[in-house]
């Protein structure tokens, strides 16, 4: 069964059949529909994310050395030129390509506290790069690996370098697994 879903002013599609879109989805597709965004012509569009548990933008944070290079981070007040991010839908996974040129993965080769890591370093779409950005309520979207139940969180119960890190590691939709694209 094929549904379409707008969520904060993202239409998703896909197969999706546990989710059902509620009034206020179809209200607020309508709504999107006038502004000059459709099922039909949706397809990439640049957008904020940002987190619900702390009010604040994810970043993809350039300029670190090594593996932190590129983290993904809900730790900006703001939106600048790092908290762009290009989402494109797909009927199998979507895609988020950070507006420095690189596509968003979930470091799932690394272990301990940056196991399932969000950085912006891969150059085309692999396992690690598939997700799919599904509603959780009206304004609400949650990020989930594509093949895999393994939601998005904002860290945010880790201080210094780490606070706010994004990470593929929930089994379901909690308070650091909200977002909302702006």
């Amino acid at each position: 069964m094929k549904k379409v879903l707008a969520a904060s002013g993202l239409v998703l599609a896909g197969v999706i059949t546990a989710l059902a879109p509620s009034p206020a989805l179809a209200s607020s597709a309508a709504a999107q529909s006038t502004a000059g965004v459709s099922a039909a012509s949706a397809g990439c569009q640049t957008r904020a994310i940002k987190s619900l548990a702390n009010g604040r933008y994810v970043s993809a944070e350039f300029g670190w050395s090594g593996s932190n290079d590129g983290m993904l981070r809900a730790r900006a007040t703001k939106v600048g030129p790092w908290e762009k991010f290009r989402i494109c839908q797909g009927l199998l996974y979507d895609s988020i390509w950070s507006t420095e040129g690189n596509y968003v993965s979930a470091e799932l080769g690394n272990t301990g506290a940056t196991k399932g890591m969000l950085r912006a370093r891969a150059y085309k779409v692999g396992p690690w790069e598939e997700f799919r950005i599904i509603s959780c309520g009206t304004g609400c979207v949650a990020i989930r690996r594509a093949n895999v139940q393994t939601y998005v969180s904002a860290e945010l119960g880790n201080t210094g370098d780490r606070y706010g890190m994004l990470r593929a590691r929930a089994g379901s939709i909690g308070p650091w697994e909200r977002f909302s694209l702006q």
